[in-house]
């Protein structure tokens, strides 16, 4: 085995067992991950070092280790990272990314294997029916508010909203949105849901449940 990927393996290890939450906040007052200290290339391939080894793994883990690198990781890493609309960069805090592909952009670095450039340049819709489960439709945001508090923690959601897209995650500290905001070109921000303005503005609500998806986590488990 490469020594250089020994640390990173065990930090991946430690993050299974423990269900980090994202209450964690370093010095700025921002949310981080446990792997701050990793570049982003060496955190890439201990994604893929556990994903060769997890086809014996049931659904459940596998499910419960990428939302744990989707809520804590990939915010600790991206957040900050400019807004464009034509924006793509594939490297978290250079150069701007628009909202349909940090999904994909983000996706594809945990592991996935998706059509990025074609999703994260089609409609919200068609990204949803594509990797989603168990799709709702809401014209209110309260409605899609009181539909999230009976779903499970640990639930991890891509949100298609009139123009623009998202993920939202809940944990045990609260529902968050987490997208590379428009407004004001602020870009990648992981927000609560009742603080975010892009879900306020939005008159439609499309919502699936991403890691619910049992042919996309077995993909997953199988990709080498």
């Amino acid at each position: 085995m490469n020594k250089t990927l020994l640390l990173p393996i065990a930090l991946l290890i430690l993050a299974w067992d423990c269900s980090p939450n994202t209450t964690n906040l370093n010095e700025e007052g921002k949310l981080s991950g446990l792997y701050t200290e990793l570049d982003y290339p060496t955190f890439k391939d201990s994604i893929l070092h556990f994903q060769k080894n997890s086809a014996d793994s049931s659904d459940s883990v596998v499910s419960e280790f990428l939302f744990h690198r989707l809520n804590l990781d990939i915010p600790g890493y991206w957040s900050g990272t400019k807004w464009d609309f034509n924006g793509m960069t594939r490297t978290p805090g250079k150069g701007k990314i628009a909202c349909g592909y940090f999904i994909t952009n983000t996706l594809v670095d945990l592991g996935f294997t998706l059509e990025r450039i074609k999703l994260a340049q089609s409609a919200s819709s068609v990204l949803i029916k594509e990797l989603c489960v168990d799709i709702k439709h809401y014209s209110k945001i309260e409605n899609l508010q009181n539909y999230l508090k009976t779903q499970p923690v640990n639930s991890a959601f891509i949100v298609g909203l009139d123009f623009h897209t998202g993920y939202i995650l809940k944990d045990e500290s609260g529902t968050w949105f987490m997208h590379s905001n428009y407004i004001n070109q602020s870009g990648v921000i992981k927000e609560e849901i009742s603080q975010s303005v892009a879900l306020k503005q939005s008159k439609t609500f499309m919502l699936g449940n991403l890691l619910a998806n049992a042919k996309l986590i077995e993909k997953w488990k199988h990709t080498q």
